[in-house]
């Protein structure tokens, strides 16, 4: 960039900065001036506004003696009498109709009954809360203040206590009238649209309906502020303050629109005027100036052509300097010197090349002589370095003829020599990077070596293990050929070397089959492991366990104890009775099983279903059953069928899984999986298998024709703590014979130990009689921020665990301190001051009773909480209530009172036989 342009720029962006100092202070100038107007116009309409309603309060007020003297009116207030109420105001409605700024009135008592209204009917809530009607009651003083009425208008009411004889207050009468008037003269006086809208920005009165199209729902209500609101060519003044209900909540504001285009306008052309001719001022400026420096810079130009020519060896070119006063004239005669000294040089470089020459023609013979000593590799080598040297020492003709001077004669010397060596480190370099490089490849050879026997390693413990995997599942069929009842097959195709589904079946007694299938979480060894375990439990305590549900119950319990990986495992367990046909099962979390029936018809059986297996201790699982007749077929299979994906993707699904059992025609077991096999491996084609495919098939072929000889009952082991249900007939719901009952121990007996296995039948356990005792007692104290909760929740568990309740509690607590002190940390507070929260813990052994004290603002969230609609979904519910609902639900009962300055919190909630 040369010199002139950058002082241009430089003047430039100085004149820029300077205008754009001027315009930003002038802009907030005017930015200061217009705050300065915008509170003057807020104050101003402000006090005009709350003027306009202190007169409407006043004319009410002037209507008040009129109610005040009607004593029959007041007493029969007090007898809670709306008949002798409306005879008793019969007398005051013509003074009262008189009073044009009364435009409806009503008597409330103190138990917030509506007991008449000027409107005539008695059905519509009244429109001061009983809150406000405690408030006035205790004071004896009337309150004044704009609300909302049910039609959404904004209305102005004044409640008065209405009093006996003897002074005391038997209820209130609430006196309303209209703002129309005041909008009327507000717009009068001030000549802009008035409106009132209620908080979500909704017009509900003004003075120009079609004006407000343009701000429905627009404006905030929040915050007073004068604003300029565009609506394409058109400019609005828009005066916004919000409307307080006397009690400091905002329920609405009154907006004034004014029409400022033609101000607008004015400023804007204003602007753009000045914007102009600040823009042609410095345009001009720059012209002049770019002008001078362009004749102040012009000896300088030729200064610097004398010299480009002279860096290309051309002294031809010569330099007028006219005036030499200035520093730009003295250098371009410092350039003229220096053309005349290189003229010099080039005379001086003549003679020198000529003898530079010479020395080099003898290095060069000398070299020729040492390399006819080399062989011919290394001669070759050398003769090739001495035509690089030939080329840098000679001469160059440049681009305008004239000759370069090559390099001297000590330079030419010690680019030979320098060539020379480096040829000899490239040479050593590259032997030293070959045997590195050998060396590298010889370690990754021995490395991919020992990784290959790793791999192969490996490979035969994952064989081995998948082979003893399927060796430990029933791979003989048919199991049983000696049974002529049922027919059974299975089948597991792994995803991986081991997989992570199970099956099984086994005789539980001669007239019991039990058989089950199972679907870990994950899928290698880690889930195989799990299984394995899983089935190991399931087979041992299937032949102790009186339900299907009971069997579960247990296996769930020992394999939550002790899970530090999480892992879980769906699974279906269920047992024939083989004389009957009928079916006792329980699903844990499993695909229900499909019955096809011997009309071909196909059932899905989805009505028990429980959690996967391995999720928590002690939960209890339903027992179910289902009745199978003779060729009916029992298929059940783990979410890799259904879930089977082709290459777009797409799911195998039930339904096409229900379709294909319905066309089977040959309904033995190992047919029909090998049906359902062949399906999926069509539908899924050329895609991956992503998990296991297990399936159990089960067909009822007869009943047992030994049915009607009496066998005797097996005695059988029970899992203490795992009470299975008894039918009336005494037997279980696994159809398993279960032992007789035994008295229960004395009530001085010592509790049992926790649920194990034990070889002994046991009766069932009294149950733990709750008594009162002394009250524990915890009292925290907390301050308004949300971070004391983390703490709040430590101190809550650990009384919870101190007197041995359960965690649900626990859990229920804390839920319902968050939602309660979190409420009060966010709206119950008007500074930003610290304040300090008590809650206070008691547990007696039989009730655990909370209470919260706070000094916030009067709220009760039992009543005054919105009702959740439950029956909306999530994303149309409207916000709020929820967390109340569910403190409500957590708790037996709730209270709250306020007394002092202070509110009281109480939950209740009963220690039940389940909790303790």
């Amino acid at each position: 960039m040369l010199l002139r342009t950058r002082v241009t720029l430089i003047v430039t962006l100085t004149y820029t900065l300077l205008v754009a100092g001027l315009t930003f202070a002038g802009l907030k100038s005017e930015e200061l001036a217009d705050e300065r107007y915008a509170s003057a116009t807020l104050n101003g309409q402000q006090i005009f506004w709350d003027k306009l309603v202190e007169n409407t309060v006043q004319r009410l007020d002037a209507a008040t003696p009129i109610l005040l003297a009607n004593q029959g009116m007041i007493e029969a207030t007090g007898r809670k009498s709306p008949s002798q109420i409306r005879e008793a105001m019969a007398a005051s409605v013509g003074d009262l109709a008189r009073r044009t700024a009364v435009a409806h009135y009503e008597i409330v008592g103190l138990d917030g009954e509506l007991l008449y209204s000027s409107k005539g009917s008695l059905l519509d809530a009244p429109l001061v809360d009983s809150g406000t009607i405690r408030l006035i009651a205790e004071t004896r003083k009337p309150r004044t203040g704009i609300m909302q009425n049910s039609d959404k208008r904004f209305i102005v009411v004044l409640t008065l206590p209405l009093a006996l004889a003897d002074g005391s207050v038997v209820g209130v009468a609430t006196m309303v009238s209209d703002l129309k008037p005041p909008i009327a003269e507000f717009k009068a006086s001030t000549g802009a649209d008035v409106y009132l809208v209620d908080r979500s920005g909704h017009m509900t009165d003004g003075t120009e309906a079609g004006l407000w199209q343009v701000f429905d729902g627009k404006l905030s209500v929040r915050k007073s502020r004068l604003e300029t609101w565009r609506d394409g060519n058109l400019f609005y003044s828009v005066v916004v303050f919000p409307l307080g209900d006397g009690q400091g909540r905002v329920i609405g504001a009154l907006v004034s629109v004014r029409d400022s285009t033609e101000t607008q306008a004015r400023q804007y052309q204003i602007r753009m005027i000045s914007i102009g001719a600040v823009a042609g001022f410095l345009v001009l400026v720059l012209a002049v100036f770019s002008l001078y420096l362009r004749r102040s810079f012009d000896p300088l130009d030729q200064a610097i052509t004398v010299l480009n020519a002279l860096s290309r060896g051309d002294t031809s070119v010569t330099l007028d300097v006219q005036n030499d006063n200035d520093e730009i004239g003295r250098i371009a005669s410092t350039v003229g010197v220096f053309r005349e000294n290189a003229i010099k040089l080039d005379l001086l470089e003549e003679r020198r090349e000529r003898q530079r020459r010479r020395q080099e023609l003898f290095i060069r013979l000398q070299m020729l002589k040492l390399s006819e000593m080399l062989e011919q590799d290394a001669r070759e080598a050398v003769l090739e370095d001495l035509k690089q040297i030939e080329a840098l020492s000679s001469r160059e003709v440049g681009a305008d003829g004239t000759p370069d001077g090559g390099k001297g004669e000590l330079e030419v010397l010690a680019v030979a020599f320098q060539t020379m060596s480096s040829r000899i480190r490239e040479q050593h370099e590259h032997l030293e990077k070959l045997i590195t490089e050998r060396t590298r490849d010889v370690e990754i050879l021995r490395e991919a070596l020992r990784t290959r026997d790793q791999l192969a390693l490996l490979r035969q413990e994952l064989d081995f293990a998948r082979e003893l995997q399927l060796s430990s599942l029933p791979q003989v069929f048919p199991p049983f050929p000696d049974r002529q009842e049922f027919q059974i097959h299975a089948s597991m195709v792994p995803a991986k070397e081991v997989g992570g589904d199970f099956y099984d079946f086994f005789l539980i007694d001669h007239h019991h089959l039990g058989f089950v299938i199972g679907d870990a979480s994950g899928k290698g060894v880690p889930a195989a492991m799990f299984i394995a375990i899983t089935r190991s439990l399931v087979k041992a305590v299937a032949p102790l366990s009186s339900s299907p549900g009971e069997c579960m119950a247990f296996v769930n319990t020992m394999l939550s104890r002790d899970n530090p990986q999480t892992l879980f495992a769906t699974c279906f367990y269920a047992v024939l009775d083989t004389r009957t046909g009928e079916v006792a099962f329980c699903n844990a979390g499993h695909p229900p099983p499909l019955i096809r029936r011997a009309d071909s018809t196909v059932e899905a059986i989805r009505d028990v279903s429980g959690v996967a297996l391995g999720v928590m201790e002690d939960l209890e699982y339903e027992t179910g059953s289902f009745t199978l007749q003779p060729g009916d077929v029992v298929h059940i299979y783990t979410d890799g069928v259904t879930e089977a994906q082709d290459a777009s993707d797409t799911l195998y699904e039930e339904s096409r899984l229900i379709h294909e059992l319905s066309d089977i025609v040959d309904t033995r077991p190992e047919a029909v999986i090998a049906a359902v096999l062949k399906t999926v491996d069509e539908f899924v084609g050329t895609a991956p298998q992503f998990d296991d495919i297990t399936m159990l098939t089960l067909r009822f072929d007869q009943p047992s024709s030994d049915s009607d000889l009496v066998n005797e009952p097996q005695r059988r082991l029970m899992l203490t703590g795992f009470q299975g249900g008894e039918s009336e007939s005494g037997a279980s719901q696994g159809g398993i014979a279960a032992p007789a009952a035994i008295e229960p121990p004395p009530a001085a007996a010592p509790p049992p130990a926790p649920a194990v296995l034990k070889g002994v039948i046991r009766p069932p356990l009294p149950k733990p009689q709750r008594t009162r005792v002394e009250p524990d007692i915890l009292a925290v104290t907390i301050t308004n921020d949300v971070s004391e909760l983390e703490n709040l929740a430590e101190q809550v568990d650990a009384f919870v665990e101190k007197h041995g309740l359960p965690e649900k509690l626990a859990f229920n607590l804390n839920v319902c301190l968050d939602e309660l002190i979190t409420n009060i940390i966010s709206y119950g507070y008007d500074d930003d001051g610290a304040h300090d929260i008590g809650v206070k813990f008691s547990y007696d052994g039989v009730e655990f009773v909370t209470e919260i004290e706070d000094d916030a603002r009067e709220y009760d969230p039992f009543t005054e909480a919105p009702e959740p609609d439950l029956e909306l979904e999530v994303d149309d519910r409207p916000i709020g209530g929820l967390g109340v609902f569910l403190v409500k639900e957590f708790m037996d009962a709730t209270d709250y009172r306020h007394e002092a300055g202070h509110n009281w919190t109480t939950l209740r909630k009963t220690i039940g036989e389940q909790e303790s």
